[in-house]
């Protein structure tokens, strides 16, 4: 992991609590131009620390009613069948909100979908059996209302960590003066 420095530590805090702050609001709030602020955050997506902002939708009011958690198996004879944007419409269809490839043998995914509604969510599945049922099983789904979703973000660990990274920091600051 490359280092961070204390700037980049702190600026890196005030994103992860609003990631739409500006860099002049961010300027307000430490000792640094706005110029100095552009040039951390540049820094913190070329050590890639930052990706993208993160939004936090409100997705009843999209029109996203049944999210599903979906473990997988992908057989292997899938890889030589089909091309990897081929199989994109299982690892990485529009509905997937995340992701995750997992080091098992009767599960080798896990995707956590979104659909509008549940006549969505059985015509999505339905297609995808009809497509690769040979080659992919669904080995169990877990079908929740948006309505369930009680925490959808990770800011709050973010924070804990940044935090204690900040606190760690002063403290060496502190130590390294007595």
């Amino acid at each position: 992991m490359k280092k961070l420095t204390k700037n980049e530590k702190h600026v890196l805090k005030l994103l992860t609590e609003d990631p739409s702050s500006t860099n002049q609001e961010i300027s307000g709030k430490l000792d640094l131009t706005p110029q100095g602020v552009g040039k951390i955050r540049k820094q913190l997506f070329e050590k890639k620390y930052i990706r993208t902002e993160e939004l936090h939708l409100d997705y009843e009011k999209l029109g996203i009613d049944i999210h599903a958690i979906t473990m997988i198996k992908i057989l292997p004879s899938v890889f030589k069948k089909f091309k990897n944007n081929e199989l994109d419409k299982v690892l990485k269809p529009i509905n997937a909100i995340r992701s995750y490839a997992i080091p098992e043998t009767d599960i080798t995914h896990i995707i956590i979908y979104a659909f509008r509604n549940i006549k969505e969510y059985e015509t999505y599945f339905r297609n995808i059996l009809d497509e690769f049922g040979d080659y992919v099983e669904i080995k169990h789904t877990f079908v929740l209302s948006s309505g369930s979703i009680i925490k959808s973000s990770a800011k709050l660990m973010f924070l804990d960590v940044l935090n204690g990274l900040i606190n760690d920091n002063a403290t060496k600051t502190i130590e390294s003066n007595t």
